[in-house]
C-alpha cells in the first residue's frame, strides 16, 4: 500500500516566455498522477473524436453540395428550354449574363435587355446559316449558257458572253433553227 501513496515528482517546463525556461516541480500522490494521466488520455481521445466528426461533417457537406449544384443546373436547363433557349451559345449567354448581373437565370430570362441581346445573337446565327450555301462571284450563273436566254434576248452570244466555243456554237445553231421554223414573228420562236 505504500506504493500507492508514494509521491511522484512531475517536472513542468514553462516555455511560454521566449528565451526563458523555468522549471517547476510539483509533488503529487501516485493515484492522483494516474488519474491525471487517465483524464489527459480521455481528453486526447475526445479531441480526436471531435476532429473526426468535424471532418465527416465537411465531407457530408461537400457531398450535398454537388447534389444541390446538379439540381440547380437541371432547373436552369429546364427553365432555359421552357423559354425556347436550346442552342449552346444562347445557354452560355444566359449563364454569363446571370453571373455578371448576380441574379438567377429566371430573372435574366424575364429581362428585356437580355431578350434583345438574345434575339440579336439568334438573328446573326440564323443569317450565317441561311447564307452558308450561297456561292458568291459574278459570271458563275449557268443561265447565260442556255439557248432560251439568248433567244429571249434576241441576239447571239459573243465570245465575251459565253467563253466556251462549243456551248456558244450550240446556242447559235439552236437560235438559227428556231428562226427557220418561225413565221418571222419575234414571239413565235
Amino acid at each position: 500500500m505504500e506504493n500507492e501513496n508514494e509521491a511522484v515528482v512531475v517536472d513542468t517546463t514553462n516555455n511560454e516566455a521566449e528565451g526563458s525556461t523555468e522549471t517547476e516541480s510539483v509533488t503529487l500522490k501516485k493515484e492522483e498522477y494516474e488519474k491525471l494521466n487517465q483524464t489527459l488520455g480521455s481528453l486526447k481521445r475526445e479531441l480526436k473524436d471531435f476532429k473526426k466528426a468535424k471532418e465527416e461533417t465537411k465531407e457530408t457537406a461537400n457531398q450535398t453540395k454537388p447534389d444541390e449544384n446538379a439540381l440547380l443546373q437541371r432547373l436552369e436547363k429546364m427553365s432555359l428550354r421552357q423559354n425556347g433557349i436550346t442552342d449552346p451559345e444562347d445557354i452560355e449567354l444566359a449563364q454569363k449574363t446571370a453571373k455578371k448581373w448576380g441574379v438567377d437565370i429566371d430573372e435574366v430570362l424575364a429581362d428585356e435587355d437580355f431578350r434583345v441581346k438574345l434575339e440579336r445573337q439568334q438573328t446573326a446565327r440564323d443569317n450565317v446559316k441561311a447564307t452558308a450555301n450561297i456561292r458568291g462571284g459574278a459570271g458563275n450563273s449557268q443561265a447565260k449558257n442556255t439557248p432560251e436566254y439568248w433567244q429571249a434576248k434576241g441576239t447571239p452570244p459573243t465570245p465575251a458572253d459565253v467563253p466556251d466555243r462549243k456551248t456558244r456554237q450550240a446556242i447559235v445553231n439552236k437560235m438559227m433553227k428556231a428562226g427557220e421554223n418561225s413565221d418571222g414573228g419575234f414571239y413565235n420562236q
